[in-house]
């Protein structure tokens, strides 16, 4: 490991974020007074983190997304945002004990919530631990979130369309998240700053939960229907990873509706420029989630639409406040994708009569790109596919899930004499309606959906919030204690019975014994609020020491352990992962990630050819293969899988190449090292 650089990644992390911290909260003061606590730290995260990707995307720009441009320019940006903020007041009061409750059902709730919370954190801390061990080997991240974060830190620039496969739509999504990665890849290299976010935005999606719960009085309740849904297994296992953005896409859908929640609709009297200012904030958070991912884009556009509905007398001043933040937060990948080949969303149909925005074709994933829609009527594939699934991605109470789910929606719709929350529900079942026509939601060949489990994720804003609106519901406002009792239960039964791994049993078990005697310690030690000053001081210094101390010998421990395993996989990518100042092509659905290198010095790219209205498909021929070799001048190709028909058709034409040397072969993969020239009569005759 190279101290030097862990030492002077860490400073320009420091320099680059710590900043926003402050800023954020001076701006929060001055555009919405009113909000303090939690949703003052809400309006906060928002604030610091739309102004950390906006200086990436400006930098990416212009080809400046580097490690200490970013870090100065960050700084400075952070600064002008304070300068637009205020101070805090100083108080008129001195500081009061801690309100603890006195009933039964209060010391209950709180119970729940200290449960919930740790549990959360526990549980995301043991998966992040458990990938220390071994290096990121989810097959999303490696295929395209981490690939598209390295694309970024190499290139400098985030215009560049990288693909990682031929006829796939993924070159075209929003990368929010992403691009907040690639910020913590400038920092110690490889990527041991990625570790970690995801804990910070299950945070933020209890927080959000929270002010939208103390919003409508049900504040425990609601941080503990989040916390059910993060326990279920495809959050808790398998979106929790580095680079996977499901929970940040959570998080930033129930920040929008808890600043909703905040500003309310209509205006009823409130000062306007305070409520727009509110209705701004919410606009970052919905932005946030637009621009993090695509499945989230229904539910952001129907809440967007109930509040400037709800507005009246102020709809115009509603919408402006609302997407000018949003298209601020979310909107650079769709202005991209609308320049690079003429639609925010190319691989949708946005045309009407022929009119309207250009679509790229998938034709090799057009034969599997079906919708859950397409196989409601399908007893079928219900029976011997969708439960058996749910089963495995939801656990045996799914039905219990769904329940919940479509509870929220009910009691919404047809039992809140509050508009706003029933035009919540409405946008619930608008998300649903979403979800269930949206193509490759039941991805696999015809009547064999082998990707519906694993893409009942696209169904996670939609799913955590309907929990929230039936926590909150007026109707059963009278069960709160029972309700947040229930959710919890749930959690804690959803996570008993999932089949985690060693590695994170015990580092759960760790985690957990440490939270607890850290929350029993602040209880007896803090007893009022001016007590809660000295302590928090004290926690961030000890942190601050526990990052310098222990982060080098984290760092390194986990560069022995990356990918130095004795799987195929581990093995392949230590090979290609070694080389440095190399360009490697990739054939077939390609885990690429690891190919950059522990510098990001590779140059990766896709071996493919462009088709009509840019497609971008494998080469279908050898000669085309050639073309496409010649053009991209590798020093090596990787092709992975060999499984598919094609591509191992065009591995067989690489390995009979003139000149090609094979270096690394299994079922993961085969390496070849590439001539310096490509014969234009490479290809063997036909027969």
């Amino acid at each position: 490991m190279d101290v030097g650089d862990y030492l002077l990644g860490s400073s320009a992390l420091a320099i680059g974020l710590l900043p926003w911290i402050p800023a954020s909260r001076r701006l929060v003061r001055r555009l919405v007074p009113d909000w303090t606590g939690p949703a003052a730290a809400l309006g906060a995260s928002l604030v610091g983190t739309t102004g950390v990707i906006v200086v990436a995307e400006l930098l990416g720009l212009v080809g400046g997304f580097r490690r200490w441009p970013f870090a100065f320019v960050s700084a400075f940006g952070a600064l002008l945002v304070a300068r637009l903020g205020v101070a805090a007041p100083p108080s008129p009061q001195p500081p009061g004990r801690l309100r603890l409750p006195r009933s039964r059902g209060g010391w209950i709730m709180l119970g729940c919530v200290v449960v919930c919370v740790m549990t959360t954190t526990t549980t995301f801390a043991a998966r992040d631990a458990s990938v220390l061990q071994t290096g990121s080997l989810d097959t999303d991240s490696l295929h395209y979130h981490l690939t598209q974060a390295a694309e970024i830190v190499h290139t400098h620039s985030d215009l560049h369309l990288h693909h990682t496969a031929s006829s796939d739509g993924s070159v075209f999504y929003p990368y929010d998240a992403e691009l907040l990665d690639a910020v913590a890849m400038l920092g110690p290299h490889p990527d041991i700053a990625t570790f970690g976010l995801n804990l910070l935005f299950g945070w933020l999606a209890l927080l959000a939960c929270w002010v939208i719960g103390a919003r409508w009085s049900s504040g425990p309740t609601a941080l503990a229907a989040g916390a059910a849904v993060l326990a279920l297994p495809l959050v808790s296992q398998a979106s929790t990873g580095p680079g996977l953005n499901d929970v940040p896409s959570m998080a930033f859908v129930l920040a929008g509706v808890a600043c909703v929640a905040m500003a309310g609709a209509p205006r009823a009297g409130r000062p306007r420029n305070v409520w727009l200012a509110e209705l701004a904030m919410a606009g970052l958070g919905l932005g946030l989630a637009a621009g993090t991912k695509l499945s989230a884009l229904a539910i952001v556009v129907l809440v967007a639409l109930a509040v400037v509905a709800l507005a009246s007398g102020d709809r115009a001043r509603a919408a402006v406040a609302l997407f000018v933040p949003a298209f601020l937060a979310g909107g650079f990948w769709y202005v991209r994708n609308w320049v690079s080949v003429g639609s925010p969303v190319p691989d949708t149909d946005l045309t009407v009569a022929g009119h309207g925005f250009h679509v790229v074709p998938y034709p090799e994933v057009k034969p599997y790109d079906f919708s859950v829609a397409h196989y409601l009527g399908n007893g079928s594939v219900l029976g011997d596919w969708f439960v058996p699934e749910l089963r495995t991605v939801w656990t045996d109470l799914w039905p219990a899930v769904l329940v919940l789910f479509l509870g929220g929606v009910l009691l919404s719709v047809f039992a809140e004499r509050l508009m706003l929350r029933r035009l919540l529900g409405i946008a619930v079942l608008g998300g649903l309606v979403a979800y269930l026509v949206t193509p490759t939601t039941a991805l696999g060949a015809s009547g064999h959906p082998l990707l519906f489990g694993t893409n009942t994720r696209y169904l996670f804003p939609v799913l955590v919030l309907a929990f929230v609106l039936v926590a909150t519901s007026s109707v059963l406002r009278r069960y709160s204690v029972q309700l947040t009792v229930l959710f919890t239960t749930l959690m804690i039964v959803l996570l008993s019975l999932e089949d985690l791994p060693q590695t994170m049993r015990t580092w759960t078990g760790v985690a957990a014994a440490v939270a607890l005697a850290a929350i029993v310690a602040w209880l007896l030690a803090t007893r009022s609020e001016a007590a809660l000053r000295p302590v928090r001081r004290v926690f961030v210094a000890a942190l601050v020491l526990l990052c310098v101390v222990s982060g080098g010998a984290l760092q390194r421990s986990y560069l022995d352990h990356r990918y130095a395993g004795h799987g195929r996989l581990q093995q392949l990518f230590a090979v290609v992962g070694g080389y440095q100042h190399q360009r490697i092509g990739v054939v077939g659905h390609g885990l690429e990630y690891p190919f950059y290198g522990p510098d990001f010095s590779n140059t990766v790219n896709y071996v493919g050819v462009e088709g009509r209205s840019h497609a971008f498909d494998l080469p279908m021929t050898c000669p085309d293969l050639l073309i496409a070799l010649s053009r991209l001048h590798d020093d090596y190709v990787v092709v992975e899988p060999l499984e598919v028909e094609h591509t191992a058709r065009v591995d067989g034409w690489i390995a009979a190449l003139p000149g090609v040397r094979k270096l690394f072969g299994s079922t993961a993969g085969n390496v070849y090292q590439m001539p310096a020239v490509i014969p234009s009569n490479g290809c063997a005759p036909p027969t």
